[in-house]
Parts: C-alpha cells; sequence; structure tokens
C-alpha cells in the first residue's frame, strides 16, 4: 500500500466520538480505518470521550496510542453530553485547518482521505466535502444493502437541505474555518449535522459531494428504530423555525417537512423498513 504525505495547509485532523455504549470491536475496526489502513494518513485523530468507557474502550485507545506515538488527542468528558456538544468541544482540539468527521462504528475507504483531500486541495473555494455512503449490515465484505446517495453540486444541495439532509456526516471534510463561520456543532435533538449544514449555507458556505461511497455504515443493531425517536421532531421543529427565520424555506414547505417527519416517526417499524428501503435509499 502506497503511502501519500501532504503537508502545509492541507494537513487535517480526524474527529471521533465514543462512548459506553459503543461496540468495542466496532470501535477498533473504525479506528484502525482512519489511519492504520489509509493511503493519507491524518496528522491528528482527536478522540472525544463522551463520559466514561469501559476498560475494553480503554485499551483500544492505549494500543493505537503505542502503535501512533503522537498522533492521538484524547479528550475525556465527565458525563456524556450527547453527540453535539461533544463534537463542539472536539472540534476546538483539533489543531489543523481541515477537519474529517469520522464515526465509532463504521469503516472509512482505504484511499478516502487521499481522494477528499486531494480534491479539497484543488477546489480551495470548497468549504465541506462529503460523498455517499454504502450500508451494511455484518460483514462489510459481504453484507453490503444498498447505497445512499446525496446531491453533488452546491445548487443540488441547497434544494435539497430544505426537506431532508444533503450530507453524510460521517463522510464530510470541514475547512475549520467555515465550521467556525457557522457557529460550529449545537445540539439539536438527533440533528446536529443538518442543522450545522443549514447554518453553513445560511453563512455563504460551499458543500459538495463526491459522488461515490468513501464510507462504509453500519445499520444494524436498532438503526431504523432509532429515527422513531419523538425527539426528532423536536429537533425538525427546531429545523424549520431557522429555514423560515433565514428565507431557506416558506410556511407551507416547512408545514409539510413536519408533516413528513411526524408521518415517518410514528409509522410501525414493520413498515418504516420496507419504506425506509425503497423511498430513502437506492
Amino acid at each position: 500500500m502506497k503511502i501519500y504525505v501532504l503537508g502545509g495547509s492541507m494537513e487535517f485532523s480526524v474527529l471521533m466520538s465514543v462512548y459506553k455504549n459503543d461496540n468495542s470491536v466496532f470501535f477498533e475496526m473504525a479506528l484502525q480505518s482512519i489511519y492504520d489502513k489509509q493511503t493519507l494518513k491524518p496528522n491528528q485523530v482527536v478522540l472525544v470521550l463522551d463520559g466514561p468507557v469501559p476498560n475494553e474502550i480503554n485499551v483500544i485507545i492505549e494500543n493505537f496510542t503505542n502503535r501512533n506515538p503522537g498522533i492521538l488527542t484524547l479528550v475525556p468528558l465527565k458525563k456524556n453530553v450527547g453527540l453535539g456538544e461533544a463534537l463542539r468541544v472536539g472540534t476546538t482540539h483539533c489543531e489543523y485547518p481541515i477537519i474529517c468527521r469520522m464515526d465509532s462504528d463504521d469503516i472509512s475507504d482505504g484511499e478516502r482521505f487521499e481522494k477528499q483531500i486531494s480534491y479539497m486541495r484543488s477546489h480551495p473555494d470548497i468549504d465541506v466535502l462529503g460523498s455517499n455512503i454504502l450500508e451494511f449490515k455484518n460483514d462489510v465484505n459481504e453484507d453490503f444493502l444498498m447505497i445512499r446517495e446525496v446531491p453533488q453540486s452546491m445548487n443540488q444541495i441547497t434544494l435539497f437541505s430544505k426537506r431532508r439532509n444533503p450530507m453524510n456526516h460521517v463522510t464530510v471534510c470541514m475547512r475549520k474555518s467555515a465550521i467556525e463561520k457557522s457557529g460550529g456543532y449545537e445540539t439539536c435533538l438527533l440533528l446536529e449535522d443538518y442543522y450545522l449544514w443549514l447554518k453553513m449555507i445560511a453563512n455563504g458556505c460551499k458543500l459538495e459531494n463526491i459522488n461515490e461511497p468513501l464510507v462504509f455504515v453500519r445499520v444494524g443493531n436498532g438503526f431504523i428504530s432509532k429515527r422513531s425517536s419523538k425527539t426528532r421532531i423536536k429537533g425538525w421543529k427546531k429545523l424549520q423555525v431557522y429555514m423560515l427565520d433565514n428565507h431557506m424555506v416558506n410556511r407551507f414547505e416547512a408545514m409539510l417537512n413536519m408533516l413528513y417527519i411526524c408521518a415517518f416517526v410514528f409509522t410501525p417499524n414493520v413498515i418504516k423498513g420496507p419504506l425506509y428501503k425503497k423511498f430513502l435509499r437506492k
């Protein structure tokens, strides 16, 4: 495997959060995928411990640190604060101008950072670059289920964002200056990333997506039921208020969005699964 090195302004950090209920095996695979198995390795991995974590996770962290000295920045929080706040705190510890996101149970393609960082270096006007995701259930090599495609151009993303999340959070590389310009991560009841994209669009940032899956996302372990939380309705209401205030949607569009999310949340999971596959994925 050829290893690429980029210096100067394109050095980058990877931002990840882990908490007590995360699967240690999945976490180790995720951590290896963003460093050990990358053709272009990050200059820094910022790992937020969102509250105390089990010993098996601490052992994985210690082994990674011993294997890759000087790469990991550990940010332990005294209690669990949720993803939005954990990422807000973690962002302040990222030392480099590009921040790439990663989740603690997914797997990045080995050429992900090489492709994304190279693209951002040749397109300095882009503030956020994401990609499609390929969803799998158990084994990333055997259980491919479907691809979540997202719009590619800024115009497409802006239109799409009126009704659905236009970026796959786990895939994004972002300029730290754009995050700060837009007010950073904020708690938004399971929709922290969607809220951040809306704030970035409202603040004149440019977002794009690469039309290929660069992250493999695990969809088992209650993936559908997590999207059935009534808390999401409150989060969606906050998004509609923000979009109305910033003239991104009109009142009729906001009302339709709320009807859509209420219908989705209250649909039984046995029906929601097939609907999710048919209409929200390809």
